[in-house]
């Protein structure tokens, strides 16, 4: 609940924090992240520079860091405004945060709204009651207002005058109100299990689906058995994609944050701290490479590949253009493949090559859909992929081709002679060919108008239409296998 500021007639100085409350993140988190990817090897040093104690640790990080851009931090909004209503009234404005000083007069000198900086310097860490200590000395018991955000801010509201809570969890802003006059709470906290299962993107198992494709073509959909295997393969595929999305994430931080859809990502909208990046990635990949090795060492052996290609896509492969939409394809049809192995299933020549065109296609609605959004915002060049927005209508006519090509291998294999083999009813099979034509036809006209979300898959997944045309192709291919 956000409650409604009361102005106070006097001028005392409002005192605003910085890490979780005027930036979402923490900027020596954030720091760290520079650091690490200017040269990972800092990485060694991290422990060294620790053991000289916090203080020391801090302005080691800030030294060696020289890529820190405090401009693409992930702001709060709601303290900004409300600093922005308070200026204009006429109170002095007071950062005061256990950042090192020099981040925090980089920031100041960005936004340009403090009439003075309190931050940590080389003989005290500005913390919990340190931070009380020096607020109080220099403007009194009750001399001020204080935003903040965590459990040792609860020592700073006790002596402030007013307090507004900026990203608290409910159980803090009860025993903020316990202690202080709270005037608002602002950008409550969200649920940490929702953040996190958004950042590890459960909503993206649902590709991993296709584990099952090679269980269904080779109708074995009533052998347990199979069942089985295939829901362990996609257990242990979910697990390690999830890995693979925290990474990239990290990677593309800065990007993200400047994407109109990828800046409210847990950790680009600074919602979820960089920690859990910490601590999900080996747990997430760890877990996945055990339930791999368990199933069989050339299930192993896939989901190692997949990671190291996915690491090397994230690191420099999908800036190059054209090879990425290939990597992206190959990423689909790498879980159809991982499916036959576990379940132990041999794929057709004529299903592989179906799925490259088809995951082709999707590959490129994907980076259309992309170009297309970039040119609404009057933007010419996709920096994160290699792409102008000038490429589109060729990337437009090379999707809309693999698609139909897909589509025309499809109906190549039901002229031979193998469906009246493997099938009772071949015939009934050409009846697929137009409800696919279709669909195809339907996703790429939504992308081109600029509709298409950054999925074409998960838009599948959701779409009433896609449902009911994915059903009756399903219903086709089995009735053609089961009718004498």
């Amino acid at each position: 609940m956000t409650l409604k500021v009361v102005k106070s007639p006097n001028r005392h100085p409002l005192c605003v924090d910085l890490d979780g409350t005027l930036v979402r993140s923490d900027t020596l988190l954030e720091a760290i992240r520079c650091l690490l990817q200017e040269n990972i090897l800092y990485l060694f040093m991290l422990p060294i520079w620790l053991s000289q104690g916090v203080i020391s640790f801090k302005f080691q990080v800030i030294m060696h860091t020289r890529k820190f851009d405090v401009s693409k931090l992930p702001y709060n909004q709601s303290v900004l405004d409300l600093i922005a209503e308070e200026k204009e009234a006429g109170r002095p404005i007071v950062l005061a945060t256990a950042s090192p000083y020099p981040v925090a007069e980089k920031i100041a000198d960005f936004l340009g709204v403090f009439s003075e900086v309190l931050a940590t310097d080389e003989h005290c860490n500005l913390k919990g009651q340190a931070k009380a200590d020096l607020l109080v000395k220099k403007y009194g018991d009750k001399g001020f207002d204080y935003v903040g955000n965590s459990k040792v801010d609860l020592v700073v509201w006790r002596h402030s005058q007013r307090s507004f809570l900026a990203n608290c969890s409910l159980s803090l802003q009860a025993k903020a109100r316990r202690i202080a006059d709270v005037a608002a709470v602002m950008s409550p906290k969200k649920s940490l299990i929702s953040l996190l299962a958004k950042q590890i993107r459960v909503h993206q198992w649902a590709k991993n689906i296709l584990i099952f494709c090679p269980m269904i073509l080779s109708h074995q959909y009533f052998n347990i058995d199979v069942w089985l295997e295939c829901l362990h393969a996609f257990a242990a595929f979910s697990l390690v994609s999830s890995s693979v999305y925290i990474v990239n994430d990290l990677l593309d931080l800065d990007s993200d944050r400047l994407h109109p859809e990828n800046r409210f990502r847990p950790f680009a909208s600074g919602g979820l701290s960089l920690i859990w990046g910490v601590v999900l990635f080996p747990g997430l990949l760890g877990s996945g490479l055990i339930l791999a090795g368990l199933l069989s060492w050339q299930f192993f052996s896939i989901i190692v590949s997949y990671v190291a290609l996915t690491t090397a896509y994230s690191l420099r492969l999908k800036q190059l253009a054209i090879a990425d939409i290939m990597i992206l394809a190959s990423l689909y049809s790498w879980r159809v493949f991982a499916g036959s192995v576990a379940a132990g299933i041999v794929l057709s020549e004529w299903f592989l090559v179906f799925s490259i065109f088809f995951f082709l296609s999707l590959a490129l609605i994907k980076r259309c859909s992309e170009l297309i959004s970039l040119k609404k915002r009057n933007k010419n060049q996709n920096i994160r992929r290699g792409y102008l927005v000038d490429d589109l209508p060729l990337l437009v006519s090379f999707g809309v081709g693999s698609g139909y090509i897909s589509v025309l291998v499809l109906a190549l294999y039901l002229n031979t002679p193998q469906p009246h083999i493997v099938t009772h009813n071949p015939q009934l099979l050409w009846a697929i060919v137009p409800f696919l034509v279709y669909w195809i036809s339907r996703v790429w006209l939504i992308a081109y108008r600029g509709l298409m979300p950054s999925d074409p898959l998960i838009f599948a997944m959701k779409d009433r239409i896609s449902y009911g045309i994915f059903l009756v192709i399903f219903v086709l291919w089995l009735v053609g296998h089961r009718l004498p």
